[in-house]
């Protein structure tokens, strides 16, 4: 799996980013994505940083960047996530559009917790209450999609 910034810091901010180990086992990131989480007093610095020193969180670079107009971050994990043909944990929705139109099987931070529903590691309530506090926490997720979530949790 490798994963762009957003997820990782959002995950981090719940204080659940532990969840991408216990589904993965381990996450890869670049260069680019290691830089923008890791800036000191940004949510999630030190939990990621434990995990980048734990070894779960790996670092590694796409041979070749292909430049999609995205930011860095995304254009170096889309350029990944391709040459690897691994998935991508992702949310921005141009860089989800670009996976797409790559062949690139991605998540979101949400579809993560559903996962975590399914192999039961969190309980549908936790995952509600997790969706929850992502949004409090700043995520963006369209009412559309957040009604779609939530019915399949609470039924």
């Amino acid at each position: 799996m490798i994963a762009n910034s957003t997820p990782l810091i959002c995950l981090a901010k719940i204080g659940r980013l532990r969840l991408l180990k216990a589904l993965f086992g381990s996450v890869t990131v670049t260069e680019v994505v290691k830089d923008e989480v890791l800036v000191e007093g940004k949510p999630g610095h030190s939990s990621i940083s434990d995990a980048i020193n734990e070894g779960w969180i790996m670092v590694a670079n796409p041979k070749q960047i292909v430049e999609l107009g995205l930011g860095k971050g995304e254009n170096s994990s889309l350029s990944l996530a391709k040459e690897s043909n691994d998935d991508l944990l992702i949310d921005d929705a141009a860089a989800i559009r670009a996976a797409k139109a790559l062949g690139i099987n991605f998540l979101r931070t949400t579809s993560v917790l559903i996962r975590a529903v399914g192999r039961k590691i969190i309980t549908k309530k936790e995952a509600v209450t997790l969706i929850s506090q992502l949004v409090k926490a700043g995520y963006y997720i369209s009412p559309r999609y957040l009604t779609e979530i939530l019915a399949k949790l609470t039924t």
